[in-house]
């Protein structure tokens, strides 16, 4: 019986193709029985990824990606893979909830939430198309109308109960209004009012494009208003946090930004809506906003997933230059290629790009800072390197923020600290061994990951640090497991006369055990099913590859590839005479390493064994299991 932990995976599987799946995201091509298209994980200008409907997989021959549908929306998604089965199980209408995890009765389903949104989004749609005072301010901060359409802007009338009123008449009651963060009740009274009045509506929405949350802007005139009468109000105002909206994890504009980040390199994340709107209107729809939150540990998660650059932009004032200084210790503790741009002129990104345009805010990204020089300049403007006292102070301002880089990364980062420790040197005249021996005093011990709760997935004794490559594979085991992966149906020839343990790759043994763990339970090793049990994601590439093996070089007429069951026969001798040359080469060994004067006993039995041996053909039948 197959494992609880892949039933639902296995589920999944079975519902969603996985050529339906890539050309969501990518344009295919028929090549025969295959599908061909232009790799998304590298810079692919030939179409090097290829797609495999029978086998359900893709590999691509280039940069080595492959496996199959979780994996595919791991890599284009940046996620990992409790979020990748979610986005997928509700792709294919699976529940995952176990009945302990399922809403009760009392509360509403996320369903209900995401449709009772996606309702209120409508209604301040409807409201700011026929409300002067809101479309005037619109006008004012130069928002054209096709933004207004592009990011579904909306206005909150200031009416008492209007959204109320509206959702009685259609069916949606109090209790969800108030669980989606649109009303609020005054303590434990029975009495709510509506969080959004007088307000620009802004909505939220996920990297699906589905409403989750708004963001709402006072109008200046109804501020007036509620000034006059003596009361204070805040300006913006943000959902609260519920079930389908956690500000923290979330970015404006994500949705309609991912697309150009991937394809440009690069994402900007400026820090208010109209920053973002004005930077999309201008052509820069590569760019991001954080929701009324400094940036977090789930804003690079989040970021990870548009793109592997990230252009933090700041205003030029002191308050834009130290929300920098924070967002870069934050940064500089992940490996994300981070950039650092700060506005001239005191200016706002929305006021810049109006009065400068496109093509010189992108000029200015052009030479955005490396996060490592964005410090040493802060420090010069900071400190008086000509003051002992201060120059030290600076090291240590600096040093602290260095310190947060990790050690090693992909990125080479550790190239970058020692530039700054030289630049340091000269600026501040402290030795580069006393920079780093401080340096390596304030370090922080390197700590690992918290633990994330994911079904039980047997663990693997292969690296994940390199890409494995075929090429550095025993021939004869990487064809063995070719055969067994492309013709499921031998690997029961195959499990009693060969040995896990006779191959001579772990990657090539992980797949191999994997085939037998799923034989021994009464189930044919198919590639789907093998996948489920790598976790390793160079495991699965390397499946994928071997599954779609590379084409060999042109027969001569009237020949073909020999049956799988022939070929499995030559490589189950070319095994056995290995094994039979490596016990001869092994007992040789031991005999040159034997006194025979000394142990003539043993020496005696040593070498009658290798002489017997050694009059032994290898039968491919009595594979040894040692």
């Amino acid at each position: 019986m197959p494992r609880h932990s892949e039933s639902i995976p296995a589920a999944i599987k079975d519902a969603i193709r996985i050529e339906s799946l890539v050309g969501e995201y990518l344009t295919l091509h028929r090549s025969g029985s295959k599908l061909k298209a232009l790799c998304p994980f590298h810079d692919d200008h030939n179409p090097s990824l290829t797609i495999d409907p029978e086998r359900q997989s893709y590999k691509c021959w280039s940069c080595g990606a492959g496996g199959d549908v979780f994996d595919f929306v791991m890599g284009i998604e940046r996620i990992e893979f409790p979020e990748a089965k979610r986005m997928l199980a509700e792709r294919a209408g699976i529940a995952l909830e176990t009945p302990s995890e399922r809403p009760t009765p009392r509360g509403p389903s996320k369903s209900d939430l995401l449709e009772v949104m996606a309702w209120a989004e409508s209604k301040f749609t409807q409201a700011l198309a026929v409300s002067t005072e809101a479309r005037e301010y619109l006008a004012s901060r130069h928002i054209s109308a096709e933004s207004v359409t592009r990011f579904r802007l909306g206005f909150a009338p200031e009416d008492r109960d209007w959204l109320s009123q509206k959702a009685r008449r259609d069916g949606f009651g109090m209790p969800l209004l108030e669980a989606a963060g649109l009303v609020i009740r005054k303590d434990d009274s029975r009495l709510t009012r509506e969080r959004f009045q007088g307000r620009l509506i802004f909505p939220i929405h996920d990297f699906k494009g589905r409403t989750i949350a708004f963001g709402g802007r006072i109008l200046p005139e109804v501020e007036k208003r509620v000034a006059g009468a003596g009361t204070g109000i805040a300006k913006y105002l943000n959902s609260p946090e519920t079930t389908l909206f956690q500000k923290r994890r979330h970015l404006y504009a994500a949705d309609l930004a991912r697309a150009e980040s991937r394809q440009a390199g690069w994402v900007a994340v400026v820090e208010g809506y109209t920053d973002v709107i004005a930077a999309h209107q201008a052509g820069l729809t590569n760019c991001v906003g954080t929701l009324g939150t400094a940036l977090g540990a789930e804003h690079v998660e989040a970021l990870r997933r548009l793109t592997d650059r990230v252009v933090l932009i700041f205003d030029g004032d002191e308050a834009g230059q130290k929300a920098a200084d924070k967002s870069l210790e934050l940064f500089l503790s992940h490996e994300v290629d981070v950039r650092v741009l700060t506005l001239p002129e005191g200016l706002d990104p929305a006021d810049f790009l109006n009065a400068h345009g496109a093509d010189a805010f992108r000029a200015l990204v052009d030479r955005a800072d490396d996060p490592l020089d964005f410090v040493l300049r802060r420090a010069e403007s900071r400190f008086d390197f000509q003051s002992i006292e201060e120059a030290r102070q600076a090291a240590e301002w600096v040093l602290a923020i260095v310190a947060r880089v990790p050690r090693s990364n992909r990125m080479g980062l550790d190239l970058k600290v020692a530039k700054a420790l030289d630049t340091l040197e000269q600026r501040i005249g402290v030795p580069v061994p006393d920079l780093k021996r401080r340096l390596r005093q304030i370090q922080r011990p390197t700590r690992p990951a918290p633990a994330v709760a994911t079904e039980p997935r047997p663990a693997e004794t292969v690296s994940e640090a390199r890409p494995i490559r075929v090429a550095d594979l025993d021939p004869i085991d990487r064809e063995l497991v070719e055969i067994v992966l492309n013709e499921p149906n031998l690997v029961g020839r195959v499990i009693a006369r060969v040995a896990v343990a006779s191959l001579r790759d772990a990657p090539l043994r992980a797949i191999l055990q994997a085939c037998y763990d799923l034989y021994g339970e009464g189930t044919l090793p198919s590639f789907d099913r093998v996948t489920l049990r790598l976790d390793n994601p160079a495991l699965k590439s390397l499946a994928a590859g071997l599954l779609l093996p590379i084409d060999p070089a042109p027969l001569r007429e009237g020949l073909g590839p020999a049956p799988p069951d022939r070929r499995l026969e030559a490589l189950l001798a070319a095994l056995a005479e290995r094994q039979w040359k490596e016990r001869l080469r092994d007992l040789k060994g031991a005999l040159e390493e034997t006194d025979r004067r000394a142990d003539p006993t043993g020496y005696e039995a040593l070498e009658n064994e290798y002489l017997k041996l050694n009059n032994q053909r290898p039968d491919s039948r009595k594979l040894s299991v040692f």
